[in-house]
């Protein structure tokens, strides 16, 4: 079975040769790595590495997580011959027995798969944990803040979900070229991967989850704490910028968009930077409304 590993970087060198360490010790036939415009050493040392398997696609402008994912999407769709294709960002670290337990899995009529992501400790990311049933409905979503048991999968069993996550997605490589269109680029950062994975659910797709496929994310937002601030105007931005895409069959309904900001004022005690965050929150909510997008940080 063919398979392709495909990761995004932006200014994380430290971070990518951990990356790529975990990543060139698997059987990959390929990987691809999008330099999102990086000002820092990492151009040179992906230019330093010998390795067949490894093309470099160097972008001229940072164009997030988004940007990222869907220049690799097209390129592989137009240049390599793969049948799966592993994405991941640069803070996400392969297990040792990722594709040997990849190719035990039955894989009849599944367009992708969701992996089970952890973060340096052991402890499941829950930001990129995907929903088995998406809340939809004002007690949905109580439930659901309350107690995700019954919205998120169970670590214990394959079993279906209904979205999926860049840090940890496995997708047949035609269902990627086929629908790259829906890695909308102009988010930037946060939700593409939510709103392509819907764009697939509306259009027949299905995926399983399956948790023994791990990956480590060493991630920067740990609890309720965002770090840097600036991140939390992706996050509010682009749950409002939902309507822009999917009108009134988006994955969020507005009573959840609503309590997902709410959330995020709630939160303003346990930043560093209070105000910033507040002036990011509001920029956000405005932005959205108006239907800004792009980086505007």
């Amino acid at each position: 079975m063919n398979t392709t590993a495909l990761i995004v970087t932006f200014n994380r060198l430290d971070k990518l040769k951990k990356c790529w360490l975990s990543t060139s010790m698997l059987p990959f036939d390929n990987i691809v790595i999008v330099n999102n415009c990086s000002t820092d050493d990492t151009a040179s040392w992906l230019a330093s590495i010998e390795e067949p398997r490894l093309t470099v696609l160097s972008l001229t402008k940072n164009t997030g997580g988004a940007g990222g994912f869907r220049a690799g999407a097209e390129y592989i769709g137009a240049h390599i011959n793969t049948e799966w294709v592993f994405m991941y960002d640069d803070d996400a670290y392969p297990a040792p027995d990722l594709l040997h337990n990849f190719g035990e899995i039955m894989l009849d009529g599944t367009s992708a798969l969701s992996c089970r992501v952890i973060d340096t400790h052991g402890i499941n990311c829950k930001m990129n944990m995907p929903f088995v049933k998406l809340p939809k409905t004002l007690l949905d979503n109580i439930k659901y803040f309350l107690n995700a048991k019954d919205y998120i999968p169970d670590n214990e069993r394959v079993e279906p979900c209904v979205t999926l996550s860049f840090v940890g997605t496995v997708i047949r490589a035609d269902v990627l070229s086929s629908a790259s269109q829906y890695i909308h680029d102009d988010l930037f950062l946060y939700y593409d991967d939510v709103y392509f994975s819907h764009h697939l659910v509306l259009n027949g797709h299905k995926f399983l989850y399956v948790p023994k496929l791990i990956f480590t994310h060493d991630i920067s937002i740990t609890g309720d704490s965002i770090t840097p601030v600036w991140k939390v105007y992706y996050l509010i931005r682009n749950l409002i910028l939902a309507k822009k895409f999917f009108k009134s069959n988006g994955p969020y309904s507005v009573v959840g968009i609503v309590l997902r900001i709410i959330k995020a004022f709630l939160n303003v005690s346990k930043q560093d930077n209070k105000y910033l965050y507040l002036k990011y929150i509001i920029r956000g909510v405005i932005d959205g409304v108006f239907f800004r997008s792009g980086k505007r940080h």
